[in-house]
């Protein structure tokens, strides 16, 4: 049986904020691609064809609900409700659902987590979304990264930004990948039939920074077999990626921390 703990689907990297240390590097993005709401469900039936269980699923971006027509994704997932735990959605509170996709994902019940990545004064609708998932008794978790930098979630943010190659001993990547975070959930990410075994691969990979060796990462639809597929996937975490030698993530336990969210300024503000 193939199994994760968790799936990230990507709608859209679209944000509604420019924060200079963006470990996704959403910033980075000029123009940035979104998947149509039919290249999602085609993606999720593949992902529910090659896994038998999934514990949660997960909707990431960029900011999730810049996307506007992710009510019938959330109802499509319910077709494979029997092999996923949780839903879970992931949201900088600058933006709510609409009245559709809120109503999808209450008809959730206690399947849904809503992670709200708290930006103090940013993310202006924070309050608003809170009241309605505590009315309709939604767990939710908001994550602090707003104030003194020790009282943040995870003590801050770690600065992913280079984008190269940090050129650092095989040994020393072969270690800390060992123990990233990343691997302990296996936080799969997948876009537009790409699934890869974390997000720094997927996001350096659609930037054109971090070409994936093969077996790096899965084309759900480039003609190799189930089979095959899932052997790829099960060695995902055996050994370091080629992203690895660029992310400083795998460092998180020793990384400096930074203050979250800083904002870049936009072009009009210039």
């Amino acid at each position: 049986m193939l199994k994760t703990k968790r799936m990230s689907i990507v709608p859209t990297f679209a944000c509604t904020l420019r924060c200079k240390l963006c470990s996704n590097h959403m910033p980075l993005f000029q123009n940035p691609p979104r998947a149509t709401a039919e290249e999602m469900k085609t993606d999720i039936d593949s992902l529910f064809t090659l896994f038998d269980h999934i514990e949660w699923l997960q909707f990431v971006g960029g900011e999730i609900f810049t996307h506007r027509h992710l009510d019938e994704v959330f109802l499509y997932c319910k077709n494979y409700s029997a092999q996923f735990d949780r839903l879970i959605i992931e949201t900088n509170a600058t933006i709510l659902p609409t009245d559709k996709e809120l109503e999808s994902l209450l008809s959730y019940g206690e399947k849904l987590k809503v992670m709200i990545s708290d930006y103090g004064e940013l993310s202006k609708v924070r309050n608003q979304f809170v009241e309605i998932l505590t009315q309709n008794n939604v767990e939710y978790n908001l994550k602090k990264y707003h104030g003194d930098v020790m009282g943040q979630h995870f003590g801050g943010w770690i600065d992913n930004t280079p984008c190269r190659d940090l050129l650092e001993p095989d040994e020393y990547v072969t270690q800390q990948a060992a123990r990233c975070a990343q691997v302990r959930l296996e936080n799969m990410h997948i876009f537009r039939g790409k699934l890869h075994r974390c997000s720094n691969s997927l996001f350096l990979s659609e930037l054109g920074v971090c070409v994936p060796n093969r077996g790096d990462f899965v084309d759900l639809y480039d003609g190799t077999s189930q089979e095959e597929k899932r052997e790829i996937i099960k060695r995902f975490y055996a050994y370091p990626r080629k992203s690895c030698h660029y992310c400083t993530w795998k460092s998180g336990d020793s990384a400096e921390r930074y203050s979250a969210a800083e904002q870049e300024a936009r072009s009009n503000d210039a």
